[in-house]
């Protein structure tokens, strides 16, 4: 590592054996004659030196000019961002305000004494160095766990958690494989003391090379303890790995060069560290590979010499990244609690909206039915009363007259008009609230057909299969609501010889088809569409709206003089 250092002096000259001396052992050394122009020079320099590629600035001044130097670096700098050290000619007393400083030299002094302070010198730049890259780290990690904490978005996590661990570690490269579920692909954890593997994947999600541009896919893989991400999760340890071509033989895991051989890569050091949360789940493994030299180094592979920039993990390495890990684990779970109770958020928004809805539809309904109601009561019974009323008033006339033989026509007219609307006000009450559906849908469905015969000469037939006992009356009632408007619709327009409803139930769908013989229609054409409605009723757009308030799927099949077919499927479950 080479140092920064400077030396200040009235005269040059006079120390130039110390100047000798320190040249020999540190390099260049860059003189000073003032005090101002070295503290601008300090004031432009240590906010930028970095403790892992430089060390502290090594700073030697002439005794008289101590003072105002050593209060300036107090005040402004860290004291592990400098060494300082006075000197002169004769024997000096420490300064006693003068607390930072390191050393005090006699450049008098005997060779021996000088390789004795040298040599102190060195442990006091490795001491400072260590502690620099310690507060380092420190104040890093404490950067990091801030905003892994905050974020939410956890792409962004995943990508901060792989950015951060470059940077602690000085890392070239680093890889995150997560824990999903083999059935849906979630993401998801694993415990060494509860979980199986079987049901688990390890899927690598994100990587980031500093001396290579290169995207890599994402891929899943089983658990196995032949791969070193696999080897990490199961074991619930970290890995440090030397060099991953020679790994030693009887161990069970072994570095995949596929990566390496396809791009130029040499992967060297690796450590592999568990994601591992508060409560001992593994999210995953952070997996980071050939630790630099120097940090900010870009590594050429096709230098032979470019292993020679790639150094081994140690065991601060080790710890840092098992307490990152750990706090990457705690944010990562926390970001998928997050994201899953967003979703169910958005999930209820969306059945909220969907029940909205579905009120609307309901009540369009109600009301709907209401109007089919009043309009079947209005076309049939109650235009049937007002002719029995008409013919009742001309029985009147005849018995004035005495024209009895008309006046008893026109009553037995009344009379089969009387039962005729009889008929039609219980096929109303009947169709408002089947009371056969309390003996099953089939028996009413039965005879409603029946019914539709006798009071259309249109043969009907009913075809079931399955037990229709436990199906729940709303949903009954829906099956017999369409069928009941198809069976109007059949009468009114189709023209129609032949009906066949065709219902099948299982445990978990209940199944009917819809089929007459009549002139049919064109279904795509909307005037047709409109035509193909009952006046005052649904239509094909109202069965629609029945089949999709019970989560149902409808389809209509049509054409012209080729009869029509209507489908209905509608969940049980």
């Amino acid at each position: 590592m080479k140092h920064s250092a400077l030396i200040l002096s009235e005269n040059h000259e006079t120390y130039s054996r110390l100047i000798n001396i320190l040249e020999k052992r540190f390099g260049t050394i860059e003189k000073y004659q003032s005090s101002d122009d070295l503290l601008k020079y300090t004031a432009q320099i240590l906010p930028r030196l970095s403790p892992e590629d430089s060390g502290p600035l090594l700073l030697f001044i002439e005794y008289p000019l101590l003072a105002g130097i050593s209060k300036h670096l107090d005040r402004y700098f860290s004291p592990t961002s400098y060494i300082l050290v006075s000197f002169y000619t004769v024997c000096m007393l420490p300064a006693a305000d003068c607390k930072n400083v390191s050393a005090y030299i006699n450049t008098a002094m005997p060779e021996q004494e000088t390789d004795f302070f040298l040599s102190r010198l060195e442990n006091e730049i490795y001491n400072k160095t260590r502690l620099s890259m310690l507060q380092f780290e420190a104040m890093n990690f404490y950067e990091i766990g801030k905003t892994l904490s905050s974020e939410k978005d956890t792409l962004k996590l995943l990508d901060m958690i792989i950015s951060s661990s470059l940077s602690l570690t000085s890392s070239d490269a680093g890889t995150i494989y997560l824990v999903v579920e083999r059935e849906n692909g979630n993401w998801s954890y694993v415990n060494n003391n509860t979980v199986s593997y079987d049901n688990r994947l390890l899927k690598f999600v994100i990587s980031k090379n500093t001396s290579m541009d290169v995207k890599l896919e994402t891929f899943i893989m089983p658990f196995s303890k032949n791969s070193i991400s696999g080897y990490t999760v199961m074991s619930g340890k970290s890995l440090r790995i030397d060099d991953a071509y020679n790994i030693d033989a009887g161990l069970s895991y072994k570095h995949d060069r596929s990566f390496d051989s396809s791009t130029g890569y040499r992967t060297k050091s690796i450590l592999s560290i568990p994601m591992k949360d508060n409560e001992n789940n593994i999210m995953g493994v952070i997996q980071l590979i050939n630790k630099k030299r120097f940090r900010n180094l870009s590594i050429d592979y096709s230098d032979e010499g470019a292993l020679d920039s790639i150094i081994t993990y140690d065991q601060n390495d080790d710890l840092i990244m098992n307490s990152l890990a750990g706090q990457a684990a705690v944010a990562l779970k926390n970001s998928l609690l997050y994201r899953g109770m967003n979703n169910l958020l958005q999930e209820y928004k969306q059945q909220n909206n969907q029940l909205i809805a579905l009120g609307k539809k309901i009540l369009k309904a109600h009301e709907d039915e209401r109007k089919r109601v009043a309009r079947e009561i209005h076309d049939g019974p109650a235009q049937s009363v007002v002719n029995l009323a008409l013919k009742l008033e001309l029985c009147k006339r005849y018995i004035q007259i005495s024209d009895y033989s008309k006046a008893a026509g026109e009553i037995d007219a009344v009379i089969g008009n009387v039962r005729s609307t009889a008929r039609e006000i219980r096929t109303i009450i009947y169709d408002l609230k089947p009371s056969h559906l309390e003996d099953g849908l089939v028996s009413s469905l039965r005879n409603r057909l029946e019914a539709f015969s006798e009071d259309t000469e249109i043969n009907a037939t009913l075809e079931t299969s399955g037990d229709d006992s436990k199906i729940e009356y709303y949903i009954a009632s829906t099956v017999y609501n369409i069928v009941q408007e198809a069976l109007n619709n059949i009468q009114k327009h189709a023209l129609a010889h032949n009906v066949n409803v065709n219902l099948s139930v299982n445990e978990s769908e209940i199944t009917f088809i819809i089929r007459d013989d009549g002139k049919g229609f064109d279904i795509s054409q909307p005037g047709q569409r409109k035509s193909s409605r009952l006046k005052g009723g649904f239509g094909l757009e109202g069965m629609h709206e029945r089949v999709g308030l019970v989560q149902g799927k409808i389809s209509i099949e049509s054409a012209p003089g080729k009869g029509t077919s209507i489908s209905v499927v509608i969940p049980l479950q």
